[in-house]
């Protein structure tokens, strides 16, 4: 079962995107995954919201968006139905 990634802090640098997450693990990614972020300004780095009931990260003037599922390396989906949301899953059948 995976743990649900809640982001409640955020972290940027001109070296890492950290999010820190509700039960304290923090996950990081390098700066240069985004080139809006790595471009910006700290003042404006500093100015985001958390999205998606906790799974995602939005800097609106900067109309950038990251998701936690990004800096964990999992799919979307695992995250979301880990933060409790009902995901609509494709059975295959031969």
């Amino acid at each position: 079962m995976i743990s649900p990634a809640i982001i409640r802090d955020v972290h940027v640098d001109d070296d890492l995107i950290t999010f820190v997450l509700a039960d304290g693990r923090e996950v990081s990614a390098p700066t240069s995954w985004s080139v809006r972020l790595s471009r910006a300004a700290p003042a404006e780095r500093a100015i985001w919201q958390v999205g998606g009931a906790g799974t995602h990260v939005e800097w609106p003037a900067l109309d950038e968006h990251i998701g936690v599922w990004t800096l964990l390396g999992v799919p979307e989906d695992d995250v979301l139905e880990a933060a409790g949301f009902e995901m609509a899953h494709k059975s295959v059948r031969a």
